[in-house]
Parts: C-alpha cells; sequence; structure tokens
C-alpha cells in the first residue's frame, strides 16, 4: 500500500480540479494526452482514482512504461 506521502505526492485535490474546470460547458471534451478514460473509481473515503484502458508507470530503472489493455 502506498503511504500517504506518495499518494499525496501523486494526486490533487478536488476542488484544484474543479476551480480549473470551472465555467466549462458540460459538452466540452477532456483529452488525457492520449490515454483512453476508463471510469473513476473510489479507493477510499477521501480518494478516487481515475482509470485509463492504459497502465503506465516506472521501472525500477526510471524509465516510463505505457500498457495499452484494450485489445
Amino acid at each position: 500500500m502506498p503511504t500517504k506521502e506518495i499518494i499525496e505526492s501523486h494526486t490533487t485535490d478536488l476542488g484544484t480540479l474543479l476551480d480549473q474546470l470551472e465555467g466549462l460547458p458540460r459538452e466540452t471534451r477532456i483529452s488525457f494526452g492520449g490515454l483512453d478514460f476508463y471510469r473513476v473509481k473510489r479507493r477510499g473515503p477521501d480518494l478516487v482514482q481515475i482509470e485509463f484502458n492504459q497502465s503506465v508507470y516506472r521501472t525500477d530503472e526510471d524509465l516510463l512504461v505505457v500498457e495499452d489493455h484494450e485489445q
């Protein structure tokens, strides 16, 4: 299980996200830089995860890896 510090360094609060989206029409399209949106999943009482059809992670050698699961 990731530590609280790791979670906080890789997340933002919902208020910040909503502030940045404020004023946009509901039909506004959102791009995720080539990732395909899958779902939003609750991971705890105050944590949700935006999931994609791809996994993105860093290896122990600090290489960025993208795996596509939508096949």
